[in-house]
């Protein structure tokens, strides 16, 4: 086996180790609402979150995939810009995990192949129009979190029983009603983050196998089934290991106010609504800056504007604005390392 074979086999390592990431990074994503409200405890809500997500990774298709796949040219992508792309997520998805933000995958991601693809092919040659979908995606997405989850709690509030939460009543005395939907929602939620987080790193794991084992049939319009099924396995199993410090952030943070039925239903339905609908047009939005903003929303109609949290939400935005070009940056420079310094081509 040759030097760049084994790098190759590493490269798709790295690529299903930063599915994983993504995995445990978003498990509050799906989990937090449902768990903070009460509706489940949390070892079952996780597990749930699991499976959903594998299935969802199994079953929804390759449409965001392939969009992955075309933002650089196939004859520009190598080891080097592999390599540094996936470090480079993988390094700013660990540091704000540690840290408890609850950035983008997707973005982490996206600016990654863009900053190594500014040194592999030049600016010019970037595939401009598949990215600015993905960029108009990923800044619509959570502005239609917010008003959708805002939308939705409040119609949920008026057909349900649900009372708001005061110092007196405690979280259990929800309406059954609503901590039901809250569950199917939290469900329904899973299945479509794994389905549209998890084809990110199937592309990216197409592009290895289209460059470097084109003999063996591999084509870059294909994602394969094996390929399929280990993204849908790590993203799930880093789901089930869980990231409690994000989970805290989205849970109890955003919100000054405990957490209702109607308001965990209405910022994760909303969110998986979005999710399922940007993934069968192909479109890699951030599941957790939609349900980040969809929580916010969701706050509204429950307990006003005024107990918003902004000191948190101003974190999570400013983390919103700094991943994009963080990952560009560092991405480029983790480049020119791996393929002027190292040599690594």
């Amino acid at each position: 086996m040759s030097f760049e074979t084994i790098l190759a086999v590493v490269a798709i390592l790295l690529a299903i180790g930063f599915d994983f990431v993504n995995g445990f990074h978003d498990t509050a994503n799906a989990v937090s609402t449902v768990i903070y409200t009460k509706a489940l405890k949390p070892n079952y809500a996780i597990l749930l979150s699991g499976l959903l997500n594998f299935l969802g990774a199994l079953l929804v298709g390759t449409q965001v995939a392939l969009v992955i796949t075309r933002i650089v040219p196939a004859d520009s992508i190598s080891l080097s810009f592999i390599l540094s792309s996936l470090l480079a997520s993988l390094l700013w998805n660990l540091i704000t995990w540690w840290y408890g933000i609850p950035v983008s995958s997707s973005h982490c991601l996206i600016g990654s192949l863009f900053g190594s693809g500014l040194l592999a092919c030049g600016f010019e040659h970037l595939a401009l129009g598949e990215l600015k979908k993905v960029l108009l995606a990923l800044l619509i997405s959570p502005i239609l979190g917010f008003t959708l989850g805002s939308i939705i709690t409040y119609l949920t509030l008026k057909i349900s029983r649900e009372k708001l939460i005061n110092n007196q009543k405690d979280a259990d005395n929800h309406d059954t009603l609503t901590r039901y939907l809250h569950i199917f929602a939290c469900a329904t939620m899973s299945f479509s983050h794994g389905g549209n987080d998890g084809q990110k790193t199937m592309g990216i794991i197409t592009l290895i196998l289209a460059v470097h084992f084109a003999k063996y049939g591999y084509d870059i319009n294909h994602v394969p089934l094996w390929v399929i099924t280990c993204a849908a396995l790590a993203i799930s199993l880093g789901t089930v290991i869980g990231g409690w410090r994000v989970i805290r952030t989205i849970g109890t943070k955003i919100s000054r106010e405990k957490m209702t039925h109607s308001q965990g239903f209405g910022a994760c339905f909303s969110t998986a609504i979005i999710s399922l609908a940007a993934s069968f047009v192909g479109a890699p939005i951030s599941t957790t800056h939609t349900l980040s903003s969809s929580v916010a929303g969701a706050t509204i109609p429950v307990y006003g504007v005024h107990k918003l949290n902004f000191t948190t939400i101003k974190l999570i935005l400013l983390a919103w604005l700094l991943t994009l070009p963080v990952a560009i940056c560092l991405s480029a420079c983790l480049f020119f390392l791996i393929h002027n310094i190292i040599g690594i081509k």
